[in-house]
């Protein structure tokens, strides 16, 4: 079963790129990846290539199903059962794993993503992860310091 996915060229990055070749082993579990920002795409292209990363994978594009990569959350507004696909999954060379989402300031008050973040921090800390929010303004930063 495939999917297709339509994206900006200029927010598009595939293992085949001499750009991201000779870390084509440490992520890219899809054909290529579609990024919904600009900061998500900065903060991709500058954590790949972090020796402190074992794995970075961009799961942010994956939102109807295609991934059992999610947090379940209760939507504060119509109090119904929803799910939130984070837009990283990071494995650290310690062991460790990182739930990353990249989020423009003008969503980080918000209601949906103030519960969003809520339930991921309890299901990451249950499961030995951690769960970090970023900014959109600063996703250009290193995560983890190489």
């Amino acid at each position: 079963k495939g999917y297709e996915v339509r994206v900006d060229p200029a927010r598009f990055a595939e293992e085949s790129a001499p750009e991201y070749r000779s870390f084509a082993g440490k992520s890219f579990h899809l054909s290529g990846y579609g990024f919904d920002s600009t900061p998500e795409y900065e903060f991709f292209k500058l954590n790949l290539p972090n020796e402190k990363i074992r794995n970075i994978y961009f799961t942010g594009m994956l939102t109807a199903g295609q991934t059992e990569f999610f947090v379940h959350y209760t939507d504060p507004i119509s109090n119904a059962l929803r799910s939130y696909y984070p837009d990283f999954l990071i494995e650290l060379e310690d062991g460790g794993f990182l739930i990353v989402e990249i989020k423009g300031e003008h969503l980080l008050d918000d209601p949906v993503t103030l519960a969003k973040i809520a339930y991921a921090r309890e299901m990451a800390s249950e499961s030995r992860m951690r769960y970090v929010l970023i900014p959109g303004a600063r996703a250009a930063t290193s995560l983890v310091e190489g």
